[in-house]
């Protein structure tokens, strides 16, 4: 009895000396005081990471970051993929542009996106190794191996934040590349609720999800799906859907915080959290930062001076020649959005022969410039469609097909954006009768389309989310192909010359 009371003594002068609320050894103590947290983030940047008048840029997004820094705040910086790949200015050399940017930008975290597998798998591991921070994903394996860390816990004043990463399935049917044979993408809720129960129980107070998922329902899972799945998640940053929204997908019934931040560069999300002493979020307030916060954003001179000289280097190459043209390619705003032109037929006939589909559409507002009689160079490409979008086919049925149509001629006589130029089918319209009723004659292949029949349709990305009113393309299943200027090019190496007899008004 002496003995065990000298035991008991000995554990009441242990836990005082801790502190009678430590909870040792079920957790660690509280805090001594709240801890701020300032979460800046960036996703679908498809390496648009070059300042400028609309996009944000490593250079901004480095001198924001620092200078709350210099304030004295916690700041964590995390990409949720999609990032290096997209742009001429880094495709040069297979992403380690923006590896190279990111690294001197001093970011904390990625997880990668589907298209940061275009140029291969391995090529992608180079990239992760090279960035100074690590490349997460729980989910994706090859040969049964992990190929990228799960996660990581930042300690920050005390507060344990565990980050984790999420690659979707899609990713492998998406990323059409040889070099992905053997990779297996796992369901990520399935992945998120075994790490959570296994190797993070009991490592974190703070817990951050990157996923590259979508919060449509254009994919087998959704960030919504993990939040349902994994209530214990602090916060989501989602990394795909070009939803166009910084606050994450619009139909959230989970009380876990999923945001994203706008695509293209365009916007670098920011979220604030308070920590109480109890190591739980008190508050959590999400916002967007863009361009006309440039007073706010001052440009890092380390950052920007490198992305200068990424440019100068990238200039001889866009000299290359990659074909020739007998006739000018005509691209003037003023013309492509309000009617057809050979350059239009040009760019659609290369989507033809890079998807495979039945027919292919580029909007009018997707055409930049044209391309005078003679020689075409890589940066006449690149001139012509410069925003790095990505090739996308669904099935459509034909009544749908002509939706899309009517859609694409509603704002005529006006010009617009939305003006459909297409390959693989024609049609007869009449802009004299009301919008929505104005075509009158639809042919698919050569023969007169079924409005119950389906076909397969490819547009871009900005148009295949809805964008330019064609909201009978939003909330689809699709398939990714490669970038826009990328299949004109190839195109354009088919071919050879470009004369008017090669441009058909159907395949």
């Amino acid at each position: 009895m002496r003995k065990a009371g000298g035991i008991l003594v000995v554990l009441v002068a242990i836990l005082a000396t801790a502190g009678c609320s430590t909870l040792f050894p079920f957790g660690p103590p509280p805090l001594k005081s709240d801890v701020s947290i300032t979460i800046l983030h960036t996703d679908e940047m498809r390496a648009h990471g070059l300042a400028s008048g609309s996009v944000v840029g490593f250079s901004r997004i480095a001198g924001y970051a620092g200078a709350l820094k210099k304030e004295g705040r916690n700041v964590l910086l995390l990409d949720a993929g999609d990032t290096f790949h997209g742009q001429p200015w880094s495709d040069i050399d297979q992403g380690a542009p923006v590896a190279e940017l990111m690294k001197l930008a001093d970011y904390d975290a990625m997880t990668p996106g589907r298209r940061d597998y275009d140029y291969g798998v391995d090529r992608l591991l180079e990239l992760s190794k090279s960035v100074g921070f690590p490349v997460l994903a729980a989910n994706v394996k090859r040969r049964g191996k992990a190929i990228f860390p799960s996660y990581i816990v930042k300690d920050v004043e005390g507060v344990r934040v565990a980050i984790f990463g999420l690659d979707a399935p899609e990713s492998s049917d998406e990323a059409e590349l040889p070099a992905l044979e053997g990779l297996v993408f796992g369901d990520p809720v399935a992945a998120a609720r075994r790490l959570i129960d296994s190797d993070l129980k009991g490592k974190y107070d703070i817990l951050v999800c990157l996923a590259d998922i979508g919060g449509a329902d254009t994919a087998a899972a959704t960030s919504v799906s993990v939040a349902e799945a994994c209530p214990e998640i602090d916060l989501i940053i989602d990394g795909y859907g070009r939803t166009g929204s910084s606050g994450g997908p619009p139909h959230n019934p989970t009380k876990v915080a999923i945001v994203q931040a706008d695509t293209m560069g365009v916007a670098l999300g920011r979220v604030d959290l308070v920590v109480g002493i109890d190591r739980k979020v008190r508050s959590l307030i999400a916002r967007s930062v863009r361009t006309a916060d440039a007073p706010t954003m001052p440009s890092d001179p380390e950052v920007r001076a490198a992305a200068e000289a990424m440019v100068a280097a990238e200039a001889p190459s866009l000299d290359r020649v990659i074909g020739q043209t007998a006739i000018d390619l005509v691209g003037q705003r003023e013309i492509v959005r309000s009617g057809e032109s050979n350059l239009g037929r040009l760019v659609a006939n290369g989507m033809l022969a890079t998807s495979g589909a039945d027919i292919a559409m580029i909007n009018g507002g997707g055409i930049s410039d044209g391309i005078p009689a003679g020689p075409i160079t890589k940066g006449e490409v690149y001139a012509v469609l410069p925003r790095g979008d990505y090739l996308c086919a669904t099935p459509l049925t034909g009544a749908e097909f002509k939706a899309v149509l009517e859609n694409g001629l509603s704002e005529l006589p006006a010009s617009g954006g939305r003006f459909p130029h297409i390959a693989g089918a024609t049609f007869i319209f009449d802009a004299g009768r009301p919008a929505g009723d104005r075509v009158t004659s639809i042919m698919v292949q050569g023969k007169p389309y079924d409005p119950a029949g389906t076909y397969s349709f490819c547009t871009v990305g900005s148009e295949m989310d809805g964008g330019d009113g064609y909201a009978t393309l939003a909330g689809r299943k699709y398939k990714e192909y490669g970038l826009d200027s990328d299949s004109l090019m190839a195109y354009l190496t088919k071919l050879g010359t470009v004369t008017e007899d090669n441009i058909p008004y159907r395949k």
